[in-house]
C-alpha cells in the first residue's frame, strides 16, 4: 500500500470512513469499488489486494479475518441524523474520546488505529 501525502493509512481511512457514514451515495461507491475510492483519497491498494466493505455493527466474530489478499473494513452504521450541531458535539468530544477507526494489514505484525487520548485545549 503507499500513500500520497503525509496521510498515514489509518488517516485515510478514518477519513472515508466518516465520510461513508455522512454520505449514502458516497458510502455506496465505497461499497462498490473500495479501491478506487481509497485511491482518490490518496491510498493505493495493491492490485492483488482485495478490500471488502461491511456496513453495519457487526461484533468482532461477524467480521472475517483479513489475509494478505483480503481485507475487511467496516463503516458502522449511525442510527441518528447528523446535523451541523450535532458534529460540533462530537467534534469537542472526540478530543478526550478513544478509538474510531481500527484495522489490521495483514503484511504488519500489528494493528493501526485511531484515537484520541489527549484534549484538544
Amino acid at each position: 500500500m503507499t500513500q500520497n501525502g503525509n496521510s498515514s493509512a489509518v488517516d485515510i481511512i478514518g477519513k472515508v470512513t466518516a465520510k461513508a457514514q455522512a454520505d449514502a451515495d458516497f458510502r455506496s461507491q465505497y461499497v462498490k469499488n473500495p479501491k478506487e475510492v481509497l485511491a482518490e483519497a490518496g491510498l493505493n491498494i495493491p492490485d492483488d489486494v482485495r478490500v471488502h466493505i461491511i456496513v453495519g455493527n457487526p461484533t468482532n466474530g461477524d467480521i472475517p479475518s483479513s489475509t494478505a489478499h483480503d481485507v475487511y473494513l467496516v463503516v458502522p452504521q449511525v442510527s441518528e441524523h447528523i446535523g451541523d450541531q450535532s458534529l460540533a458535539s462530537a467534534a469537542s468530544a472526540s478530543c478526550t474520546g478513544t478509538a474510531s477507526t481500527c484495522f489490521c494489514l495483514p503484511s504488519t505484525a500489528s494493528c493501526a488505529s485511531t484515537a484520541s487520548t489527549q484534549s484538544c485545549s
